[in-house]
């Protein structure tokens, strides 16, 4: 074949990997790699579809051989970074990001990267803002970091309203689709959608999958998993959906006609901030009605096509409407019911003394301190994150700036291994200006106090701790409510 066959064939292949046909798209391309086995940009595609379909190895192997080939190539840096923060290991991921800056000083997608390593795998919100801050207002890239910079505020400001009113900007100028034609929700056993990238050991699992296994009862569930990770959340949600489908890297226009596709009569956005591509899929309203309720759920989307924000009287009150594009649902007695797993119930009755600090280290900033509740003065730090040392030292120096002692640091390496730490502390120290969530929860199951004061800001992110203190996350009619959310 000729270089003119050559490029034909590869126009097939790309058209592939766009519609995410993956089959083909390899097909092609490894007929392509047979014809110029030296191409790293063969490689690199070959790269990309393996990794999208959750074959990391395969992925890693093939982006190392392209960047190999041509070190120029700096797409493929950038890919091994995303395999290696998706396999758990931030530093080469960060190592990946700076081969590509050692090269190319100004290239936007590797500070990009570096800064959502330093927000969610080293726990530094001051650092994420400061990388994307020579970004911001650039032609081609200042939107995702004007994204980062948002994010990054979530955890670092206290007027809420202000962040708030940016975040509906953005969703305006940035997250919008043009709508698909409105159509009713059926009569009788409704097609329910739920959308996440967050199907796995996560908050969407513990606080809405009680809620979720009594509609499937009613209602047929179709998850729209938006991430190729796969653990027991992931296993419990496939065990009560009627349809799975993998939609993990669908653009959102792709992913709107997906949706719409399946006919769903009422969904439930389980993704949020978590996955902005969503959130502009669903700016469309590919289904007849839709709601916001866990995952992501921060602050408001600014997505004006949901029907409501499933929160409670606590955490979203109705005098908060004006921070919200959706409309404020509350649910009586607390937005979200917690069952704790049984090894959680086996770490009740653990011996517990002192008080410790938990959860993204991203989340203990000037505002925590400025809301530290008296007689603290010693605490223990429990974050896988803590690993890193520079993390370690921000938060060791914030706290003795403060006049407090870390007198133990735990890096625990999973969940359960979490719980059995969370289960020594007496007390935990809710964090501002994003509280404890999840963490909250766990530690009231497990018989550990909440030292918590008034949030510092209307977001939701920053009142958490509100509505879990009255109600433990646990609220035994949640069920019965969102079933009948489902069925207007």
């Amino acid at each position: 074949m000729d270089q003119t066959g050559l490029n034909a064939l590869l126009r097939q292949a790309q058209a592939a990997r766009d519609a995410a046909q993956w089959s083909d798209a390899t097909r092609l391309f490894r007929q392509a790699e047979a014809l110029a086995p030296a191409a790293p940009e063969i490689k690199h595609n070959l790269a990309l579809i393996a990794f999208a379909q959750g074959d990391a190895a395969t992925a890693r192997v093939l982006a190392e051989a392209a960047a190999a080939l041509s070190p120029a190539l700096w797409q493929a840096q950038a890919l091994l970074a995303r395999i290696h923060q998706a396999a758990g290991d931030p530093v080469a991921a960060e190592t990946a990001l700076n081969a590509v800056l050692a090269r190319a000083p100004g290239n936007a997608p590797a500070r990009l990267g570096l800064a959502n390593l330093a927000l969610n795998a080293f726990g530094d919100a001051q650092a994420a803002r400061d990388l994307v801050a020579p970004l911001l207002g650039d032609p081609h890239h200042g939107d995702d970091a004007e994204l980062t910079a948002l994010m990054a505020a979530l955890y670092l400001d206290t007027d809420g309203a202000a962040l708030s009113a940016r975040l509906m900007a953005f969703s305006r100028a940035h997250l919008r689709l043009p709508r698909l034609p409105e159509r009713a929700p059926r009569a009788g056993r409704r097609r329910i959608g739920l959308v996440s990238p967050l199907f796995t050991n996560s908050p969407v699992h513990h606080l809405t999958f009680t809620a979720f296994a009594a509609l499937a009862e009613h209602h047929d569930l179709h998850c729209f998993a938006r991430s190729t990770r796969a653990d027991e959340g992931t296993a419990a949600f496939q065990g009560i959906a009627a349809g799975w489908h993998p939609v993990a890297h669908l653009e959102p226009a792709q992913l709107a006609q997906r949706i719409a596709g399946e006919g769903i009569d009422i969904l439930f956005d389980l993704g949020g901030w978590a996955d902005v591509a969503a959130l502009k899929a669903l700016s469309a309203k590919p289904a007849a009605r839709m709601y916001k309720w866990v995952g992501g759920q921060s602050a408001t989307t600014g997505i004006d096509a949901f029907d409501g924000w499933i929160g409670d009287a606590w955490q979203s009150p109705a005098e908060l409407q004006p921070l919200y594009a959706e409309p404020l649902i509350a649910i009586e007695g607390g937005y979200c019911d917690y069952a704790p797993p049984a090894a959680l119930l086996r770490l009740r009755d653990v011996p517990k003394a002192g008080t410790a600090l938990v959860g993204n280290p991203a989340k203990i900033t000037a505002a925590t301190m400025a809301a530290w509740p008296e007689g603290v003065d010693r605490v223990t730090l429990i974050d896988r994150r803590y690993l890193h040392a520079r993390t370690l030292e921000r938060v060791t120096a914030l706290l003795a700036g403060h006049g407090i002692a870390v007198e133990r640091v735990a890096a625990p390496p999973g969940h359960h291994a979490y719980l059995a730490e969370l289960a020594r502390c007496a007390a935990i120290v809710n964090t501002q200006p994003y509280a404890a969530g999840l963490t909250a929860v766990e530690a009231l199951a497990l018989g550990v106090t909440l030292l918590s004061g008034p949030a510092v800001s209307p977001v939701f992110a920053a009142r958490h701790h509100l509505s879990h203190a009255r109600t433990r996350g646990r609220n035994p009619t949640l069920a019965a409510q969102l079933r009948a959310i489902a069925e207007r």
